[in-house]
């Protein structure tokens, strides 16, 4: 098979797919698509592939698999390797994924954001304006995509009400993320992994998740509570975790980059 993933490095979903793909330890050719700063997430050839314009995107032998939930999956069934999602084990690993994937970890990453930084709530503005530029941009040029640009403009929307506006749900998704912890902790108090006694899909996608925590500064949801602490200890120390290049931190260099490119660049 010949696999491309179409990534970005400090991409939650992206990071997802990384690790899932090392530990099926599938071979496959990387393509960073930066978001941020070049947006190329609105280039023309990527929303062949790609219509949502996000990241990521498996194509595997030519099929294109643009979501990292269906990626999970693809992975386990088509690559060789452990299987992470046994039949005896299914039930709980499908309903823990459910649980993670009804958690909106962007709310809870912006909304963190905007309370550090008195600028973030200026440069993320500036960037929803700019995306939406790039948007009518590419609907007058390439009216073929018309239709796929009038749904992006309508999630930039609904989430500049979200993160932006008065009625943000930051407040909200900061309960959930904590109730989500303390539901993890019963389950690791349970059992050695997060959905039954062997490492599956789901502990994929929860290694991620406590990988962003710790990205945004909420590491002592991890600290304060002992099962899952040991956990993340654990996850940290399998192969697959520097190969999938999880991002727990974000270099100020970078960070400079894309606030300029937020507050300047059109």
């Amino acid at each position: 098979m010949h696999n491309i993933l179409y990534s970005n490095n400090s991409s939650y979903y992206s990071m997802i797919a990384r690790l899932v793909l090392a530990e099926k330890a599938v071979a496959y050719e990387l393509h960073h698509i930066d978001i941020h700063i070049k947006m190329e997430q609105f280039a023309p050839e990527y929303v062949t592939i790609q219509p949502n314009m996000t990241v990521p995107v498996l194509v595997c032998d030519g099929v294109n698999i643009a979501d990292s939930h269906q990626i999970l999956l693809f992975a386990n069934k088509h690559f060789s390797g452990p299987d992470l999602c046994p039949a005896e084990d299914e039930t709980a690993i499908l309903k823990s994924l459910d649980l993670h994937y009804a958690f909106s970890i962007e709310d809870l990453t912006m909304g963190k954001a905007l309370r550090k930084s008195p600028i973030a709530g200026f440069a993320l503005a500036r960037g929803l304006k700019r995306a939406a530029r790039r948007c009518q941009e590419l609907m007058r040029t390439h009216p073929e995509f018309t239709s796929a640009c009038e749904n992006k403009l309508k999630l930039e929307d609904e989430r500049q009400r979200l993160i932006l506006s008065k009625e943000n749900n930051y407040a909200q998704v900061l309960a959930q993320a904590i109730k989500l912890c303390d539901s993890l902790e019963v389950e690791l108090s349970q059992h050695e992994f997060a959905a039954s006694k062997d490492y599956s899909l789901a502990d994929v996608v929860w290694t991620v998740f406590l990988a962003r925590l710790m990205m945004i500064g909420c590491e002592n949801f991890i600290i304060e509570r002992e099962h899952l602490s040991a956990y993340w200890q654990k996850m940290t120390q399998r192969k697959s975790y520097p190969k999938a290049n999880l991002c727990t931190k974000m270099p100020l260099k970078f960070l400079l980059k894309v606030m300029l490119a937020l507050l300047f660049k059109k």
